[in-house]
């Protein structure tokens, strides 16, 4: 079926066609632009004869780059607001910042959610996680109920191994406070300096207020 041609537009229909287009979009074109911007319902040649009629009549401004001329609807057509309309205007504009604003908070708490939700786990390893927690938690309430039930927790050989370990631990800390006393007591014998100042202020450390000579465990 042979493609059927389109009828071509009268001449004032063409300078209503283009004087249309060109206030809807209020931007400087060239004659090609609104031929193709027209989707060829004028061609190149008919938009360029248009626009220098629309520009003679200073119904449209002609401005030439060198071989190429670019038109734009005379703003002379278009009614300059009233100071209350560009208040509205302003109002409209602040009211339009805060909706964006309101949206960029919110794109913002949604792109955290989803790096959340990336960064977790997923269905497989919970149900890794859960099973290991729940075998710890398993071996936890044995041992509770070994402990309520008042069971014996170490033998008397377990008592007399911590007794051991205890004394060995007290007689080296003992010895080296004592060399400490002594190192000091040297120092100070050089400096000519008293103890707690040299202490304080020197060295700054704080004495251990536990007697090195008394059972720390005596109350227990």
């Amino acid at each position: 079926m042979a493609k059927v041609k389109k009828a071509p537009a009268a001449k004032g229909d063409d300078e209503q066609m283009v004087m249309d287009y060109l206030r809807k979009t209020n931007r400087p074109y060239s004659a090609t632009d609104v031929s193709n911007n027209l989707h060829g319902a004028i061609t190149k040649a008919v938009a360029q004869k248009v626009l220098n009629a629309l520009a003679v009549k200073t119904e449209v401004r002609q401005k030439v780059y060198g071989k190429q001329s670019v038109y734009v609807i005379n703003q002379e057509q278009f009614e300059s607001p009233s100071q209350e309309e560009l208040n509205d205007m302003d109002s409209k504009i602040e009211e339009l910042k805060k909706e964006v604003d309101k949206y960029k908070e919110k794109n913002r708490q949604l792109t955290s959610e989803l790096t959340a939700l990336n960064n977790s786990l997923t269905n497989e390893q919970c149900e890794e996680r859960l099973k290991v927690l729940t075998e710890q938690n398993k071996k936890y309430e044995e041992r509770l109920i070994e402990l309520q039930s008042g069971a014996k927790q170490f033998s008397v050989d377990d008592a007399k191994r911590i007794d051991e370990k205890f004394e060995k631990n007290r007689k080296f800390w003992k010895q080296r406070k004592k060399m400490f006393d002594e190192i000091v007591s040297t120092i100070l014998d050089a400096i000519d300096m008293k103890k707690k100042v040299f202490e304080d202020e020197e060295l700054c450390i704080e004495r251990d207020p536990i007697d090195i000579n008394e059972d720390p465990l005596k109350d227990l």
